[in-house]
């Protein structure tokens, strides 16, 4: 039976399609273990080596080394080699001596290898090897040739067996429910509030963890998202009217909010300006006239005493303000218990521009950002999601350039080195020197010197461009 690889055949160097050995390589290159080989006098003659293949394994490469081991039973040993920088060691011996169990992932019931992170399809478990192989880990260390000729010295000869049965797994695309990342630390920064609202939106929809609140009640869920709105004026109809709003509507609720008359089992205004026997709003600018630095005008709109004992009445959504003055405009922070992100956000975020602005006027200071943290924020996947899918397809389909607010970087090769200057607002901050694009990389991240990811991926074309020029003594341009 010759060795037959199922999976990523132009990216394994194969030696003895007859031979009985796979060499993993972990996160080294296969061409380097070779030169190794070599050097140590393994054989690797293509008609008598024991060796069929090497191949690495980083990445998401597990599923298909296994699916190709299966294919290819007559592959009775694993020698494992290379620099073991992402774990795949642990992944690749706990499946074999371990197991699988399932768990969840994405939405998705997987198999995720026993004692590590590593998932795997459903199809994927060591009951389908009938004989596993066996596993031999020799390392990269100093004895790395002497376990080498260990190995071999000792290898059985190839088992020329009929009963080798070659089993074929196709191995499915997924479909997440959602995309992975940190679903408690997402922050959008946005100029105005729909375009904040948008990217929030999106961000649900492509992140957002399904929960099941009650029984026929779910919702799309993350957790403390902050938005900040640098520019929090009003928008007119012509921008708000294709997503179901109007400012004359906007407005109209502005003004309810302002208003101390309770509406239902409680008011926002209410519970701002009247309920606790004191006009906080009132009370704040006070503050604020006479020290604009004052740090006390925050604002609680829960109250324990019933909110959090009375189940049977709804109580606020909306927790605290604080107002406060931060490089002259007065910002506004303001925290959410609950959110409804497709039909509250937009008149939650009024509101909260109509306070600033009721206190900004009284105080004579200019108005600056709003920050709302949204402890818990959803969408509900079975209402309104024609609205959703229409602002992920202009999101989508936007490539509009952000500044990034750390800064930006020029690039110049001088004296042997790539140079990447740190600039801002036209003034040079400073710079970062290295022959290897790497170490600026590095250093770049240490100084958390930029803050978009867009831009990051920009410096990293530039920084590879560079290098590769510096290699090759090739003229460098910089990309603008």
């Amino acid at each position: 039976m010759e060795f037959v690889p199922v999976y990523y055949k132009d990216s394994l160097t194969i030696i003895n399609p007859n031979g009985h050995v796979g060499v993993v390589t972990l996160w080294s290159k296969p061409q380097a273990v070779i030169e190794k080989f070599k050097e140590a006098g393994v054989d690797l003659n293509e008609s008598s080596s024991p060796i069929a293949a090497f191949g690495t394994l980083y990445g998401n490469g597990l599923k298909h080394l296994l699916a190709n081991l299966l294919y290819n039973p007559q592959i009775t040993h694993i020698l494992i080699c290379g620099r073991d920088t992402g774990g795949s060691l642990q992944h690749l011996l706990n499946f074999f001596n371990k197991g699988v169990e399932k768990e969840t992932q994405l939405g998705i019931t997987s198999n995720r290898v026993i004692g590590t992170s590593r998932f795997l399809p459903d199809v994927l478990t060591p009951e389908l090897f009938k004989s596993a192989p066996k596993l031999t880990y020799i390392g990269s260390d100093p004895e790395f040739k002497k376990k080498l000729n260990d190995f071999f010295d000792n290898l059985p000869a190839r088992l020329d067996k009929t009963e080798f049965e070659r089993i074929s797994v196709e191995l499915p695309e997924i479909t997440p429910s959602y995309f992975p990342s940190n679903p408690l630390s997402h922050t959008i920064v946005k100029d105005t509030p729909l375009e904040a609202w948008k990217e929030l939106i999106f961000c649900l929809d492509r992140f957002g963890r399904m929960v099941e609140l009650e029984p026929d009640k779910r919702r799309k869920e993350l957790q403390n998202v902050k938005v900040i709105v640098e520019s929090p004026t009003e928008e007119d109809n012509e921008l708000l009217n294709p997503f179901g709003f109007s400012i004359e509507e906007l407005r109209d609720y502005q003004s309810r909010v302002m208003s101390d008359i309770v509406e239902g089992d409680y008011g926002y205004g209410n519970r701002i300006r009247a309920y606790f026997d004191v006009d906080a709003l009132e009370v704040c600018i006070e503050k604020l006239k006479k020290n604009r630095e004052d740090r006390r005008s925050y604002i609680v709109l829960w109250d324990s005493r019933t909110d959090l004992t009375d189940t049977e009445r709804s109580s606020p959504c909306l927790a605290t303000i604080f107002l406060r003055v931060f490089d002259n405009k007065l910002t506004l922070s303001a925290t959410f218990r609950v959110h409804n992100a497709l039909d509250a956000w937009v008149k939650n975020f009024y509101a909260l521009m109509a306070i600033q602005k009721h206190v900004a006027e009284l105080t004579g200071i200019s108005a600056g950002a709003i920050t709302v943290i949204s402890h818990s924020i959803s969408i509900n996947p079975d209402e309104g999601y024609e609205k959703v899918q229409m602002i992920v397809r202009q999101l989508r389909d936007n490539f509009k350039f952000e500044a990034d607010p750390n800064g930006q970087f020029r690039f110049k090769i001088e004296d042997g080195q790539i140079v990447a200057e740190h600039i801002f607002n036209g003034e040079k901050l400073g710079e970062y020197r290295s022959k290897k694009a790497e170490r600026i990389q590095y250093e770049l991240r240490r100084d958390r010197a930029i803050s978009d990811i867009g831009h990051a991926i920009f410096v990293g074309r530039q920084l590879a461009k560079a290098e590769r020029c510096l290699q090759t003594g090739e003229a460098f341009t910089e990309d603008l």
